[in-house]
């Protein structure tokens, strides 16, 4: 399983398992550094008792050092079978008196001995020793000298007891990070049961019910939830354009397909040549007339800002666009007797945008302005640049638009009073939301110095 789809309880118990683990390693470090010092505490005690001991024992007899090593001061040291105990003593001048005269010597960075005791490892024959070493002054009554008491213990009790102290500790740890690790599984399956409620109450939710989402959740959810509030809505906004754009077809499309059976249905039965030719030709003109609408519809579906196949915008070339559009509807111009002419830069105006969306935005324009101009009329396409932004300008000097119906020409299925032609009054609809979905708007105005119509767009420049 990959990491990024592991649940949120085992990504949890690991980042809390990994730093437990080194935190314990540390303090099983310590606990032995600390086990260590202690016994060595304990067993150098009675080390050093034996060492005094033996000291004690020590006398100057005739200018010679002579010591009788007590028994007991042996015997308090072999209290298990497994250590050995091995002694010196010897004069300062470094002469061997009685004991093993080949045990480890101290340090040099413990000398010169002092009252103070001294302890240090070593390996004697073999084994790891501890050693305790002290230094007295013996005198008589002629002389006095010094002489050092060295005592060696192996090491094996001291291991055992420092080794079964670290052993407890690791199980105090062990147990401690097993209940934290079952703390966290539990803890966390309870900290979930809000999200768990709302996966209930989504999954009792019907595909219609695009409602936002109120449950109580942690605050670490609620940007998530946020989200998903919006996703909603996106859906419930590209649901409504898609049922409205069914119910609009549904609606205009009838009459049309109707009148085209009803057209089909009379050419059938007609047997005159001159009228069968009459009802073909009316039959024709049906057929442009739904054809028109129907892609004047999926436009306008497309067309909505919460659009049915919305694509995310791209830089695109105004100027290149409005040159082409405009070029391609020169002989729709000149046979309705029209002057059709272009006024913008010759060069690149890059915009953020849609292409398609922008050149269905100028036909529909041009379309209007060449269906309801009479002939001899002049329609200017302009493109004017300005700071941070261009205007896209399409100017006539037709009949215009009457000021109470401005704001009505720009809704779904309106014409205006003497329309004429094959429209569905769908086309400035279109033009108003390629606009909105373009974060613009459309803008109609008339000229200073003649009748007609102006309808402008401003687009923001691409960076």
């Amino acid at each position: 399983m990959k990491w990024r789809n592991a649940s949120l309880r085992r990504r949890l118990l690991i980042w809390l398992l990994i730093p437990l683990l080194a935190i314990s390693s540390l303090l099983l470090f310590e606990a032995r550094s600390n086990a260590v010092h202690a016994t060595n505490q304990a067993f150098d005690r009675a080390l050093m008792s034996s060492a005094l001991a033996i000291a004690d024992r020590v006398v100057l007899i005739g200018g010679r050092i002579e010591v009788d090593v007590p028994y007991v001061a042996l015997e308090m040291l072999t209290s298990s079978s497994q250590d050995r105990v091995f002694y010196q003593v010897g004069a300062a001048t470094g002469e061997f008196i009685t004991g093993y005269d080949d045990l480890p010597a101290v340090p040099d960075n413990l000398l010169p001995l002092g009252d103070e005791p001294v302890f240090y490892d070593a390996v004697y024959k073999g084994e790891d020793v501890r050693i305790g070493a002290l230094s007295r002054y013996v005198a008589s009554a002629r002389m006095a000298t010094r002489f050092q008491v060295m005592v060696a213990e192996t090491t094996g009790t001291r291991q055992s007891l420092s080794q079964d102290m670290l052993a407890r500790a690791a199980v105090r740890q062990s147990a401690l990070i097993v209940i934290a690790a079952l703390i966290v599984w539990f803890g966390v399956q309870k900290g979930l049961k809000p999200l768990a409620r709302l996966e209930e109450a989504l999954n009792r939710r019907s595909s219609s019910d695009l409602r936002p989402i109120l449950h109580d959740v942690p605050t670490e959810v609620k940007h998530l939830v946020g989200a998903i509030n919006h996703l909603l809505l996106r859906l419930e906004n590209a649901l409504s354009t898609m049922q409205r754009f069914t119910a609009n077809a549904a609606h205009q499309l009838r009459t049309p397909l109707a009148a085209l059976r009803t057209q089909a249905e009379l050419g059938l039965r007609e047997t005159d040549p001159d009228v069968l030719r009459q009802t073909l030709e009316k039959l024709a003109a049906a057929t442009r007339q739904t054809s028109h609408l129907a892609n004047q519809l999926l436009t306008s579906a497309r067309a909505a800002p919460e659009g049915l196949a919305g694509q995310p915008f791209r830089p695109v070339d105004l100027g290149d666009i409005t040159r082409s559009v405009t070029g391609a509807k020169v002989p729709l111009a000149i046979e309705r007797g029209i002057d059709l002419g272009y006024d913008g830069v010759p060069g690149e105006v890059m915009i953020m945008g849609d292409a398609t969306l922008i050149e269905e935005l100028l036909k529909n324009l041009l379309h209007n302005a060449l269906t309801y101009c009479p002939a001899g009329s002049n329609v200017t396409v302009h493109l004017r640049p300005g700071n941070g932004h261009v205007d896209l300008v399409v100017e006539d000097d037709g009949p215009g638009i009457a000021l109470e119906h401005r704001k009505q020409v720009f809704e779904r299925f309106y014409r205006g009073p003497g329309s004429t032609g094959d429209g569905c009054g769908l086309g400035l609809s279109i033009v108003r939301e390629i606009a909105l979905r373009h974060g613009s708007k459309i803008n109609l105005d008339q000229p200073e110095h003649h009748s007609g119509a102006v309808f402008s767009v401003r687009f923001e420049l691409a960076d």
